[in-house]
């Protein structure tokens, strides 16, 4: 076997045509590095002043009515983290900032999409899509003919002669190409973290090198798989130009055609509500009720009511409290319930058309390896949709916040002209968000990762059935 190994690795590194895609390659990392990490430093810049500012106008808004600051709205921002610049997933289509306001859950806004040029698209390159796309072509050049060369050459006679058996044989092939490849995609990986840690504050952090880690192991996993097919494709087709055409053929098929494909199985099986039509469901469940039978009017007729029976009282002008406070909040908390409802349709939407390409892994490891890839970069839609829960949360708890002071602190119904002290902005906490672990990262993603490994079961599978069923020694 390390016989067959050093050959190998001899005759690959003699090649002309792969020491130039070898170079194209990794010029690729390095162009595709700079370019992730700059976009990567300036979006972390921009959003950290940002983040400071609206802080600092919060905290500086000086004595003013609490619902007057609930219309004005705050802002939030998506945090930008170091190992993004390995996959930026949907960061070009998801927007980073949320507008807080009262009675509205907005979507996020000012992704990167909505203000590129249909020119800036052909510069999407990132290192992610280098070993998902370009990687998986390097490796059928490399070993299209691994097999098919020697019996043309009739070389697996002086193979025999040295009592090398078809088991071994194969295997060497495999681990040799690996280690090729291994060495290429490691440099690539290097050359990330160089870029990034000699940047002046650049972002990396201890749980970016651990997302990174189980990163590159899914990628190696995915070589080994790719690099085992195309071994043993090559020593079932006799003619290297037919292995050669069958597996870009199949390259074709399966990185370029089958993942639109599958996006847009589940566009048209799992249609998405229109805007629209959301809005106008939510304006009827919000004025009749999510029943349908329970009118605005009704209900705020039984919260007054409530009131009159907590507080032992014959009207609502006998309360201490303000009303508009208190009404205001139970507003927003019945608002949150029918958005509640409304939102969960679309995220189930959103889901299940996922879910196609998600399945189709099982004949396709690329799209297992681009959805863990998307995951272990926190750059999926999982982590934008905990990115949006977290700031709608902190929106409900900013209004109730909000509310109570009005129905609380001292203003009497009607009174729209009462303002709080200045020192109040300083008691209402910020926006963290918490950002998810390894463990969170990937348990999104059990079904890729199980598609992923088995995958590398049939792998290791193919090489024992074609040791046994090919005559090659």
């Amino acid at each position: 076997m390390q016989t067959i190994i050093k050959l190998t690795l001899t005759n690959a590194r003699r090649s002309r045509h792969l020491q130039i895609f070898a170079g194209i390659l990794l010029l690729a990392f390095i162009v595709s590095t700079l370019n992730s990490v700059l976009v990567l430093k300036a979006k972390e810049q921009q959003f950290e002043t940002a983040r400071r500012e609206v802080r600092q106008a919060w905290l500086n808004q000086g004595p003013q009515n609490p619902h007057n600051s609930a219309h004005y709205g705050h802002y939030v921002f998506k945090p930008v983290y170091g190992v993004q610049a390995l996959d930026n997933g949907i960061g070009q289509f998801a927007g980073s900032i949320i507008r807080l306001e009262a009675h509205a859950q907005n979507d996020p806004k000012f992704s990167p999409a909505e203000s590129r040029t249909e020119s800036s698209r052909f510069g999407e390159v990132s290192f992610s899509w280098l070993l998902q796309v370009l990687m998986p072509l390097f490796i059928i050049l490399l070993c299209f003919n691994a097999v098919s060369a020697d019996k043309e050459q009739e070389n697996l006679k002086l193979v025999a002669a040295q009592g090398i058996g078809n088991k071994q044989y194969i295997a060497g092939k495999i681990t040799a190409n690996f280690l090729i490849i291994t060495v290429l995609a490691c440099a690539g990986l290097v050359t990330q973290w160089i870029v990034i840690k000699s940047m002046a504050n650049a972002t990396a952090t201890p749980q970016d090198v651990l997302h990174s880690t189980v990163w590159f192991a899914v990628y190696l996993v995915y070589f080994f798989i790719l690099i085992t097919l195309s071994v043993c494709a090559s020593a079932w087709i006799s003619s290297s130009k037919n292995s050669l055409l069958l597996q870009v053929a199949t390259w074709v098929v399966l990185i370029v055609v089958m993942p639109k494909l599958t996006a847009n199985i589940g566009t048209q099986i799992y249609p998405m509500q229109q805007r629209t039509a959301f809005e106008r469901a939510f304006r009827i469940d919000e004025e009749k009720g999510i029943n349908g039978h329970d009118p605005q009017s009704e209900r705020y007729k039984r919260f007054e009511d409530s009131l009159l029976k907590k507080y032992k009282v014959d009207s609502i002008s006998q309360l201490l409290v303000n009303v508009d406070g208190l009404a205001m909040d139970a507003g927003e908390n019945y608002g949150n319930m029918v958005y509640d409802k409304h939102f969960a349709k679309i995220r189930t939407a959103i889901k299940q058309q996922n879910s196609i390409s998600k399945y189709a892994s099982l004949i396709n490891p690329f799209l297992a390896v681009r959805n863990l890839s998307m995951g272990l970069s926190q750059s999926d839609y999982q982590h934008q949709l905990k990115f949006v829960a977290d700031a709608e949360q902190y929106r409900r708890y900013l209004m109730n916040n909000l509310n109570t002071k009005m129905a609380y602190g001292g203003s009497k119904t009607g009174d729209w002209d009462w303002k709080v002290d200045s020192k109040y902005w300083e008691t209402v906490k910020d926006f963290d968000y918490s950002r998810p672990s390894l463990i969170w990262s990937v348990k999104n993603y059990w079904y890729e990762a199980g598609m992923l490994l088995l995958w590398t079961v049939f792998a290791g599978l193919l090489v024992v059935f074609t040791a046994k069923k090919m005559k090659l020694i």
